[in-house]
């Protein structure tokens, strides 16, 4: 997939080693162009680990706490500067909302920038993100996931390609757990972002692809015949319909909750 998409970033969750080397960085990459950084696994389960490619993307930092691995950087040929948040959340719904305060914490300095958190969540965020034949989800833990991402004002993206990105082995069950969250910066930087979920393969996760190439605008989210001004009081109604709906935030946000 690497080689196929040839991304500028990738991050990788749950790597269950507990330590990545230069050889394991270029077998994965390809190349010698690459960089990296990691965070270890702790008796197994978890670890983190970011590449990107060095003529494309500058790092300048890198800094990790408990479930998260962070990145500040620029896009070498946009001069955009970023921030990039590669997170593998626990399955525990106290330590998850444990998370999320100890996330928005450490967001604080990077108010404003150009902020993109990804990975996997291990929740949903409503129920038509999940389809199984056992247990229900928690709404508690969901109502925690969307205060943490309605309360840093993150936009989370359609999501193409699949409903779902996590599918156990026997497939009676699904789940949207993995996504991008962008700030409001971010898409004012790069307003024409999609993100997409591979094909998955021998995983039980499918793969996701952020992407913000200029000249790729996705699939079209909204189709109109303009045969329809030709209606009488069409003008109007759209007018009325449109201001009667009363939703804060960046205006990228408010166009994708309206439709």
């Amino acid at each position: 997939m690497v080689r196929e998409k040839k991304p500028f970033i990738l991050c990788i969750q749950e790597t269950k080693i507990a330590s990545v080397d230069v050889h394991i960085c270029n077998s994965i990459w390809g190349d010698v162009n690459v960089d990296f950084s990691y965070q270890p696994s702790v008796d197994a389960p978890g670890g983190l680990v970011t590449f990107w490619d060095k003529n494309e993307v500058k790092v300048w930092s890198s800094m990790s706490f408990q479930h998260v691995l962070v990145i500040s950087g620029r896009f070498v040929k946009t001069k955009e500067n970023f921030v990039l948040w590669n997170v593998y959340a626990p399955f525990d719904i106290v330590r998850q909302e444990a998370l999320w305060i100890n996330m928005s914490t450490n967001l604080n300095p990077f108010i404003g920038q150009n902020v993109c958190i990804c990975g996997d969540f291990n929740v949903i965020r409503c129920v038509d993100e999940r389809c199984t034949t056992g247990n229900v989800s928690s709404q508690a833990a969901s109502a925690h996931f969307n205060q943490f991402i309605e309360g840093n004002f993150f936009i989370d993206l359609p999501l193409w390609g699949r409903r779902f990105t996590w599918f156990r082995g026997d497939g009676r069950s699904m789940s949207c757990l993995d996504r991008f969250l962008l700030s409001d910066s971010w898409c004012i930087s790069w307003p024409n972002c999609c993100q997409m979920a591979s094909a998955r393969g021998l995983f039980d996760h499918c793969p996701l692809v952020l992407t913000v190439d200029e000249e790729d605008w996705g699939p079209r989210p909204l189709r109109i015949l303009k045969c329809w001004e030709d209606f009488p009081g069409y003008n109007i109604f759209v007018r009325e319909k449109w201001n009667s709906f009363h939703i804060e935030g960046w205006g990228g946000y408010v166009l994708k909750e309206i439709f």
